[in-house]
């Protein structure tokens, strides 16, 4: 399919071409001449994570399964609701596609926005410890880049039944730390570094 990265070089192909299936051979200078394209359309797939232990192919029941040459995938918030939805983007000028997450839960979260001040402004590099239910949760805040896209530099973390946030203990960039206690789930906590206030922010459909 491809030859050695050379404008002088030419290999035969080295094997049958079914150009019926699409295969070709070609140079990497003359490509863009020959306008060719190396785009693979495969199924999209989308794996469950089942009690920690295993992953259920949820590709089919997700709608996730869609055939495109896709490259990014952006993990965030984007209808409000506290659970993380996929925006996947392809190559070859298609639509942006939005799967928003309808998987019923019954469990809890909350949901950190950190604003650094001595620290970089989105906090990028802060660690997060929650305790909640008898169990310590550990996360760093990065915002997470892939294949030309990047998610939202902001922290989902699910607490399972836990009512509340015992303590949260917050480790900033620049060294200070913070710690906080008794704070609720099923929000989005806003904390700026080196306050010890924060603001609290629930979904539209759970406001009263």
């Amino acid at each position: 399919m491809s030859q050695p990265l050379d404008r002088t070089c030419s290999i035969e192909p080295l094997g049958d071409i079914d150009s019926s299936a699409g295969e070709f051979w070609t140079h990497p200078f003359a490509m863009l001449r020959n306008g060719d394209n190396l785009s693979a359309y495969e199924t999209n797939c989308l794996f469950l994570n089942v009690d920690g232990n295993q992953f259920l192919d949820a590709s089919f029941a997700s709608n996730a399964n869609i055939d495109a040459d896709s490259r990014s995938v952006m993990v965030g918030d984007f209808d409000g609701n506290l659970t993380p939805d996929l925006l996947v983007g392809s190559v070859g000028g298609g639509p942006l596609r939005l799967f928003l997450n309808r998987f019923p839960d019954a469990n809890h979260r909350v949901d950190f926005r950190l604003q650094g001040v001595e620290s970089n402004r989105s906090a990028i590099g802060a660690r997060v410890i929650v305790e909640a239910g008898g169990k310590q949760i550990y996360r760093d805040l990065f915002a997470a880049n892939g294949f030309m896209g990047q998610s939202p530099a902001r922290l989902n973390i699910g607490v399972g039944t836990a009512e509340s946030v015992d303590r949260l203990t917050i480790i900033w960039p620049s060294g200070s730390k913070q710690e906080f206690q008794n704070l609720p789930v099923d929000g989005t906590i806003e904390i700026t570094e080196g306050t010890q206030k924060f603001d609290v922010v629930m979904p539209a459909a759970t406001e009263k």
